[in-house]
């Protein structure tokens, strides 16, 4: 594992502008005095306070106190050369043995000083210096994007399955709520750096147990077992253990290296990772035939020899220890085969090698799940076990901040979707583990949350940077449920309303953990559906886009009644009583992840919604902005048809920040049939719905009006005289009901019968 420190501040390549008073004539003596600036970093914001002097000589000097979270450090910087209206100086700092140098350059222009301070060949952000003291920055928002119930802990969850663990140096420099959370939700601990041999031997006379120490001493104090990690490593290793290159010293640094470090903890670890990394990145089919090594140190002076002397090592200083092999991207790919050639030698040299250490780094929406479960196979073949040592999934997007950009990661909050997103890869990789839980022996989040992470910016863990925990906690969870019955939902949250409705099938409003922001209406029972019947969809986005279904909820408990699951932004607890979260933004994207969601949930035989759900059929629907957000996602192929209720293409760009940002020529998205349910000529959106009607010739659409205003009838006793209208169009169209266009077709059908009712249409046959 690359260093999670090493990692976070190579991102560091930040920009800062200093605010200097602006003089006609610019010289050095413009920048003497003190200086105070904020930069953004991984481990949050830093205040650097700086002092610049330039003597009689014209020698500069130039120091600073750095704020950095909760310690404060000074720094003098090196190679300080002014030059008129330019600056250049550097930063020297020390992590464990090593020395990285940070370059600065600025240059005067008018009242400020733009400074760019890079390391290797990154960009920056931009900051701001003046002479006076910042101001406090706004204290973040402690509320998550979505708030997740969770009632089980994860690790009582799968404790007679694997252990669930998480790595970070603990207790140093955590407080006293992370340690908290640290010690209820976890069984396991793997120190991230402080067991490195660079960290824990840096001389090879000197050791540095304090942390060590501390970390075992506060796990053992809360119950948790403890991982080791990592005897030998070609990174974050001294170059001490190489010095002389002679192979019989080199082994003898390393035996004594791991006697001293296994055997300090002999017995109180429960196992080691004792080769990191070893495995060469990439490869092709020839290199897919060998153990491709890494040509590293220790490749160089004991050749293929030291992973097997290590493990031999390691079984001595600790006979009861598991002793794994952990490596990144070994369960696919040229890298996968590699491993498993590396693996057979190594059994049959006679390491005693007990397991295997999968790193799990992945990225939503493109999680191996394939690939992972056949190496857990394959490494089982070899009658070794298995463990996720560093898991996390970083979210896709753009909030996601996806690792390797040129520009410093951003910590903008992920959107509801992409959570969900991330959820679902989640509850797929638990639901891989679970299966083979006799191999599987622990599953490890590299983190403790999304601020603890070297993957920081990119909300990889369970728990946000306020330590709430995210959608992706419960849908782990939601694979426990029912443990005795998988078919039996949790009744805890239905919302029965309006009795369940007039149809058929008294329905439910209710929720999913694993669909966070989703209310589901659908009927109570599900026995009545199967291969026989199954249940169409509706995907429902609310009015002035927003975050929930209360002003529908007559209606659409309504359509569920007979035989539909609605999918409707907005979560369950908004409905009963609006509160704040009721006026968060929503998007068009949610009903697509919805989607998805059923979708996958209709495949899975632990799911309640087994085989129950017509998954090609499909409407999107939607009241006011929620029908531009219908409108929006009617390209997708799987919509069937479209309803747009109160609503139509606006013939400007909406000053409403969360209005669809759509054009007449997205009605050309339309693929299948639509209907346009309106509130009259004194509906607001009248003119442009109808102005929708003239320009859409390619498919079949009705044009429905009731005089009753913008509003329409959706808070009346079970959605008004607009429920038989919408039902009538999804018994045609979702399912096939030909009595459901008697309401449509023809001079006599049931619209043009009725006063209240005006209809128009294009295209339209039985």
């Amino acid at each position: 594992m690359a260093s999670k420190t090493l990692a976070c501040f190579c991102c560091l390549a930040l920009t800062a502008t200093f605010a200097l008073a602006q003089e006609p004539k610019q010289s050095s003596e413009d920048l003497t005095g003190t200086w105070h600036c904020q930069f953004e970093s991984p481990f949050g914001l830093q205040t650097y306070h700086f002092h610049l002097v330039i003597d009689t000589a014209g020698d500069a000097t130039l120091k600073a106190e750095v704020d950095d979270r909760d310690e404060e450090r000074k720094v003098v910087f090196v190679d300080v050369k002014v030059d008129n209206d330019s600056i250049e100086f550097a930063e020297v700092r020390q992590f464990g043995e090593r020395e990285f140098r940070i370059e600065y350059s600025g240059k005067l222009k008018g009242d400020e000083l733009t400074i760019t301070r890079s390391f290797g060949q990154r960009g920056g952000q931009d900051a701001v210096a003046t002479r006076n003291l910042p101001k406090p920055p706004p204290k973040e928002d402690p509320a998550p994007v979505v708030d997740v119930k969770i009632d089980r802990l994860i690790k009582d969850a799968f404790m007679d399955s694997f252990l669930v663990g998480m790595a970070g140096d603990l207790p140093s420099r955590y407080s006293e709520e992370e340690l908290k959370l640290a010690a209820a939700h976890f069984a396991a601990v793997t120190p991230e750096n402080c067991m490195k041999p660079e960290r824990v031997h840096p001389g090879e006379d000197r050791w540095n147990f304090e942390q060590t120490d501390a970390l075992v001493q506060w796990a053992e104090k809360n119950d948790m077992t403890i991982h080791g990690h990592t005897l030998v490593w070609h990174a974050q290793t001294p170059n001490w253990f190489f010095e002389g290159r002679d192979p019989e010293t080199v082994k003898r640094r390393m035996k004594e290296h791991i006697d001293t470090l296994a055997g300090r903890y002999r017995g109180r670890l429960q196992s080691w990772d004792v080769v990191n990394e070893a495995i060469n990145d990439g490869g092709d089919a020839e290199t897919a035939k060998t153990e491709n090594l890494r040509d590293s140190n220790w490749l160089q002076t004991l050749g293929p020899e030291f992973l097997t002397l290590a493990f031999k090592f390691a079984r001595q200083a600790d006979p009861d220890a598991v002793l794994y092999y952990n490596d990144y991207n070994i369960e696919s790919g040229p890298k996968h085969e590699s491993s498993m050639v590396l693996l057979r030698r190594l059994l049959a040299d006679g390491a005693p090698i007990d397991a295997v250490g999968i790193q799990g780094h992945w990225r939503s929406g493109r999680v191996p799940f394939e690939a992972i479960e056949k190496a857990i196979t394959d490494y089982a073949s070899l009658g070794l076990k298995v463990s996720i040592t560093e898991l996390d999934v970083t979210i896709r997007g753009e909030s996601g901040g996806q690792f390797g950009r040129r520009r410093f990661r951003s910590s903008s909050p992920p959107s509801l979707e992409d959570l969900n997103v991330q959820a679902e890869d989640y509850a797929k990789l638990f639901s891989i583990f679970k299966k083979h839980e006799d191999v599987i022996e622990r599953v490890t989040f590299w983190g403790l949350n999304d601020r603890r992470t070297w993957r920081w910016g990119q909300h990889p863990l369970l728990f946000d940077g306020n330590n709430n925990p995210k959608p992706a906690y419960a849908s782990i969870i939601a694979l426990t449920d029912g443990k005795d019955d998988e078919n039996t939902p949790d009744q805890s949250n239905n919302v029965k309303i309006e009795d369940g409705g007039r149809g058929p099938y008294s329905a439910i409003a209710t929720e999913s953990k694993t669909l966070a922001g989703i209310t589901i209406y659908r009927p109570d029972d599900l026995t009545a559906f199967g291969s026989e019947q199954q249940l169409p969809i509706l995907l429902w986005g609310n009015g002035a886009c927003a975050n929930t279904t209360e002003e529908h909820k007559n209606f659409l408990n309504e359509i569920a009644s007979h035989g539909y699951i609605v999918l409707g932004i907005g979560p369950l607890d908004q409905l009963q009583q609006r509160g704040e979260a009721s006026r968060q933004r929503t998007s068009s994207s949610q009903l697509l992840a919805a989607l998805d969601w059923i979708i996958a949930q209709d495949a899975t035989e632990r799911s309640i919604y087994f085989e129950k759900i017509d998954t090609t059929k499909v409407a999107a629907m939607g009241m006011s902005c929620g029908g531009l957000q219908a409108i929006e996602i009617s390209g997708d192929p799987r919509i069937t048809t479209t309803v747009v209720c109160n609503s139509g293409v606006l013939p400007t760009q909406s000053p409403m920040a969360a209005m669809p940002n759509l054009t007449k020529d997205d009605l050309g998205k339309f693929h299948g049939p639509v209907l346009y349910i309106m509130g009259g000529p004194s509906d607001i959106a009248y003119k442009n719905a109808m102005d929708d009607f003239s320009r859409v010739d390619h498919v079949p659409i009705v044009m429905t009006n009731l005089d009753v205003g913008h509003g329409g009838t959706y808070r009346r006793p079970h959605g008004g005289k607009y429920s038989p209208v919408a039902i009538a169009w999804l018994d045609w169209h979702l399912k096939g009901e030909q009595s459901g266009a008697k309401m449509f077709v023809g001079d006599d059908s049931q619209l043009r019968r009725d006063p209240d009712w005006t209809i128009d249409s294009k295209n339209i046959s039985r």
